[in-house]
């Protein structure tokens, strides 16, 4: 039969193609080759026929559905994980990142606090603050980072120590620095220590200004004292947050890795009726003032007479450590009491003079003493300083020659129910207009012994601030017509204004006032000023001795004194177009002389003069034959002094 070869149909004798469409299955290629291994060309061309039509491509739509539902699901397993990872990220995968980003307070700028001009008195600018991570600094390292930073930062050692190895993930090292400790610090590299910006508020003007009139911010960066924390509110914005991309050990920022989440909105600026530039030299005459008479401390308070508005309010003590005079903490025209003495005396004068008791012409009795009985059969007697013979004086001279005889006359003819309610009514015994924070109200009581009436005419037995000696003056000066006193811009034309006496005893005591300037038996020739006219008071007042017996402080005084005094002027400065600004001086506890038109009135004068020249106000067409001060000068203008028979009471 000859050779039969078989073909196999596949590794286990099965198609597998079988079932594809176009194949035409085993039959065809499992067929005998007949003859001796050979196969005739009608064969050859028959099997080409049919490996030609089975090399066709062949469509399997089983296998191929088959394929696309596995890639689908695979693709869906993705795409669910990754939507799982967005919704709900695995904690171990997202503790790295979380690592990375850091979410920090954006600090809102506050608002500057300005001058009448604009200039600005307390101003914030960013700061560095220098943190750590106590976890990324291991024990060992600990020792190193104090060693580097404590000196630098000015921080107490153990207390950084302390810090570093807290189990806190954020501790503060130090606070608004200056930018070059910031520099310095971030150049060390330390690990787990870094910095970033807060504000820091500055004061150009110098801290004396910046401690008693603006106040202080805590660190936090919200008003605590002074302007600072009557306008918190407007002054303070809102702060915003954002996202910081940090190194790994948190020991740097990432260039570009800050994202703002939520912006900061700017808090507000204030503006205030002060000069910049008369704030700054009246502080400096003060000083220069207290230094010069070894005083205790010293104040003085500038106003305008129009509207109330404040221009200067400063003060300096003497350090009781170290006996250098230094600024204060709160701001003496409005916090610090004190006895007035004699310019309480246009009190009493307008008393009489609204009474109509008296006029200008009126002579009155003015006895060397005038004595008071007092419980248990004492007698108090008021007297006039280096007088000591009995006088007649008219109304005005009692004011000029500054008689603690006559003013206790007046106050009598006037009655204590009139002095009382007038004091008040020129604002003694409340707050001013301003309502600075630590303001006081002074004591003003009502008048029940003998001698509560005589005292207080001349300024005695009641307790005053500079704000209300000034604020007093300034009635007289805007024709009897008391204006609260104003510190912002704000408050300016919104304050009830009140006629306290009439315009013409108003005309009378201005008068008056002048001749304690001008006058040849005046009080206070050393306040005046060229170009301009002085209308003021003179005061040297005793002051309640501490460990003394009311005013007698006693003989172990260690300056030898008997009485604790201080000496003042206060006094409206005029030009043609009539009263422009009012200035009033405090020196508390002088040595070597006492009186106020020698310690007070020229630094009076200086104040004034400069003030006149910064605000620019003409002086007077006529000119005035008075002694000359300049303003830029020191204080050193040639003071007069007095006879005894002339000096104030």
């Amino acid at each position: 039969m000859g050779d039969r070869r078989w073909t196999r149909a596949g590794p286990r004798g099965r198609d597998p193609l079988a079932g594809c469409a176009g194949h035409a299955g085993p039959a065809d290629v499992g067929q005998p080759v007949l003859g001796g291994g050979g196969v005739s060309p009608a064969g050859r061309r028959a099997g080409r026929s049919r490996s030609n039509t089975s090399a066709r491509p062949t469509v399997c739509p089983y296998r191929l559905r088959t394929l696309c539902a596995l890639f689908i699901i695979v693709i869906g397993g993705f795409g669910y994980r990754l939507a799982d990872l967005q919704l709900t990220p695995d904690q171990a995968l997202a503790e790295p990142i979380s690592r990375t980003l850091r979410t920090e307070d954006l600090s809102a700028q506050r608002g500057s606090i300005v001058d009448r001009l604009g200039r600005p008195l307390a101003y914030s600018r960013p700061a560095p603050t220098i943190v750590a991570d106590p976890r990324l600094i291991s024990t060992e390292q600990v020792p190193y980072v104090v060693g580097q930073l404590a000196s630098l930062l000015d921080t107490d050692p153990e207390v950084m120590a302390r810090r570093l190895t807290s189990d806190s993930r954020f501790v503060y090292l130090a606070r608004q620095v200056d930018p070059e400790i910031g520099d310095a610090v971030m150049v060390l590299g330390l690990p787990g220590v870094w910095s970033y910006e807060e504000p820091r508020r500055e004061h150009p003007n110098g801290d004396c200004t910046g401690l008693s009139l603006m106040g202080r911010v805590d660190i936090d960066h919200l008003g605590i004292s002074g302007l600072e924390a009557i306008h918190d509110e407007t002054l303070t914005g809102t702060p915003g947050t954002r996202a910081v991309e940090v190194s790994a050990d948190r020991s740097a920022t990432i260039v570009g890795g800050q994202q703002v989440l939520e912006p900061a909105i700017p808090g507000e600026d204030v503006a205030t009726t002060l000069d910049r530039d008369i704030q700054f030299k009246a502080q400096e005459l003060i000083e220069v003032t207290v230094e010069q008479f070894d005083a205790d401390l010293g104040m003085a308070i500038v106003t305008r007479i129009d509207d109330g508005s404040v221009l200067a309010a400063v003060g300096a003590v003497v350090d009781e450590e170290t006996g250098l005079v230094r600024c204060t903490s709160n701001n003496l025209p409005f916090t610090h009491t004190f006895e007035p003495g004699s310019t309480m005396k246009i009190v009493s004068v307008a008393a009489a003079l609204e009474s109509g008791a008296v006029d200008l012409y009126t002579r009155i009795d003015v006895p060397a003493e005038k004595p008071y009985p007092v419980d248990g059969g004492r007698v108090f007697h008021v007297r006039d300083t280096g007088r000591y013979e009995d006088r007649v004086y008219t109304t005005p001279e009692i004011l000029i020659r500054s008689s603690n005889v006559g003013s206790s006359t007046l106050a009598e003819v006037a009655g204590p129910d009139a002095v009382w309610d007038l004091m008040h009514g020129f604002g003694f015994g409340s707050v001013s207009g301003v309502d600075f924070p630590g303001e006081s109200t002074g004591i003003l009581e009502p008048f029940l012994s003998t001698v509560a009436l005589p005292t207080a005419s001349y300024g005695q037995g009641v307790s005053v601030t500079a704000a209300q000696v000034v604020e007093s003056f300034n009635t007289v000066a805007n024709g009897g017509v008391r204006l609260p006193l104003s510190l912002t811009s704000s408050e300016l034309g919104t304050k009830t204004s009140e006629r306290v006496i009439s315009e013409q005893t108003s005309d009378l005591l201005m008068d008056m006032m002048q001749g304690v300037v001008e006058h040849e038996n005046g009080t206070g020739p050393n306040a005046a000023v060229r170009g301009y006219t002085v209308s003021g008071k003179t005061s040297t007042a005793w002051q309640p001795c501490e460990g003394g017996v009311a005013y007698q402080c006693g003989e172990d005084d260690p300056d030898g004194r008997d009485h604790h005094y201080t000496s003042g002027f206060a006094g409206i400065i005029s030009n043609d177009q009539g009263p422009q600004f009012s200035v009033y001086v405090m020196i508390d506890n002088p040595k070597g002389t006492k009186f106020g038109n020698e310690v007070a009135a020229p630094a009076f004068a200086e104040i004034a003069a400069y003030t006149a020249r910064q605000l620019q106000i003409p002086q007077v067409a006529s000119g005035v034959t008075t002694t000359a001060v300049r303003a830029e000068t020191a204080v050193t203008t040639t003071t007069t002094t007095l006879a005894p028979e002339y000096q104030d009471g």
